[in-house]
């Protein structure tokens, strides 16, 4: 779209941009609902098996399944063009059926049922995820996608306050409200779904994404060998994902097995370190357009990892819960404001879908991982004190791998990346 500027300074490209961020910022509210149900994933497990690998299983179960799917339904977006778009007809069938299992959820009987819809739950949100992920750099301009990451999280923040405040009220009766809650916050965005205008492709870019040929692992495993910066990215990023999965999959039961407090106190503690993402959401977008996307992530990655050693040591009480929760928020906003964007950049626009894909695959995987390890630290040890030790190592590891990142090469580096059949 040309930037032919108007008698306002405005350009049609800034017009559709507004539109898009203020249509999508719904989405991101009840998208952040979902998300905040990490929160009560392990407790949830809990009240159907106390054995601690069962649990990791129940926790890592959806992860694994996202990431078998999440490639195929990128490619297939990238690939696919129809009068509705290509994000968008496959994100206004996955959000609502992924929201009716949220409402199926805490009628199951056992804990196999439990697990099958773990698996379905998952599956759907793939069907959804990776599209309207995809549509946030085909809609964007790089110079804004910091501040267009800082609301989508500011609206997310919101929807997952929403979601740990109602379960510090009602977990301990009534803990299905906390699902309908997250439901019904899902399935109100859905309406917003159909006011989203896809730009339609140029007929060189649809005949560009038909000839290329998929991205195999084994390819960005070679071009990571070769120190191309996506696939060193998404190296260091895999490491993030599996300390993130530590944490966000072990906090709450962190709180209750290892610090003796309740599920609503350890969420309600965790809403208000949300509050605090929320005052920061947007200054991290402006630090995320303005300063180096690089540096900003590395030095967030390597204070996490700081922060999580300090917790398996030094946190004993709710107040030490309070403080770290509070400083993971800081870090955690930089990371999510700044990491997406730098992805972005780094991508080719031919590919966006099938690398938003990869990179979810890498997220799931690792979160699993993330999820499995924890539950088998209990099993060993009776609590998850040595899982931050584990986390921690993840964010120093991977902080050393974005020092490998070169961003100034990022422009022909993604369209060099070679194909499955390589």
């Amino acid at each position: 779209m040309m930037r032919e500027r108007g008698a306002s300074g405005v350009t049609p490209l800034d017009r559709a941009e507004r539109r898009f961020l203020l249509l999508f910022l719904p989405v991101a509210f009840g998208f952040g609902g979902r998300m905040a149900l990490v929160v009560f994933n392990g407790p949830l497990a809990r009240l159907f098996t106390d054995n601690g690998y069962l649990i990791g299983i129940l926790l890592a179960v959806g992860p694994l399944v996202s990431a078998l799917v999440n490639p195929a339904i990128g490619r297939f977006s990238d690939r696919t063009w129809t009068r509705f778009g290509r994000r968008l007809p496959l994100a206004l069938v996955g959000v609502p059926l992924s929201t009716l299992i949220l409402f199926v959820i805490p009628s199951s009987p056992g804990y196999a049922v439990l697990l099958l819809l773990f698996v379905l739950r998952a599956l759907l949100t793939a069907l959804a995820g990776v599209p309207l992920m995809s549509l946030i750099p085909d809609m964007t301009t790089p110079e804004k996608r910091g501040r267009a990451m800082a609301l989508f999280m500011l609206a997310g923040g919101i929807g997952a306050i929403a979601v740990q405040v109602s379960g510090k009220f009602y977990w301990e009766s009534h803990f299905e409200w906390v699902y309908y809650l997250t439901g019904i916050l899902a399935l109100a965005a859905v309406p917003t779904l159909f006011f989203i205008r896809e730009p339609r492709p140029t007929d060189a870019e649809r005949e560009a994404v038909r000839r290329r040929e998929g991205v195999s692992l084994r390819a960005l495993g070679n071009a990571f060998l070769r120190g191309e910066p996506v696939a060193v990215f998404l190296a260091s990023a895999s490491l993030r994902y599996l300390g993130i999965g530590i944490v966000l999959s072990y906090m709450t039961l962190f709180a209750m097995t290892d610090l003796g407090i309740s599920v609503g106190d350890a969420a309600l503690a965790i809403a208000a370190a949300g509050a605090v993402r929320l005052l920061l959401a947007i200054p991290a977008g402006r630090l995320a357009d303005r300063w180096n996307r690089k540096q900003l992530l590395l030095g967030a990655t390597a204070m996490a990892a700081l922060l999580h050693l300090g917790t398996a040591y030094a946190v004993w009480n709710l107040p030490g819960l309070y403080i770290v929760l509070f400083v993971g928020a800081l870090l955690g906003t930089l990371d999510m404001v700044v990491s997406g964007p730098l992805f972005m950049d780094l991508m080719p626009a031919d590919q966006r879908g099938e690398l938003t894909g990869i990179n979810m695959v890498l997220q799931n995987v690792f979160r699993a991982g993330g999820a499995f390890l924890g539950g088998s630290v209990f099993a060993w040890t009776g609590g998850y004190r040595l899982s931050f030790v584990a986390a921690a190592l993840c964010f120093a590891v991977a902080a050393l791998l974005l020092v490998r990142v070169r961003v100034a090469d990022s422009e022909s580096v993604g369209s060099e990346l070679p194909a499955s059949s390589s």
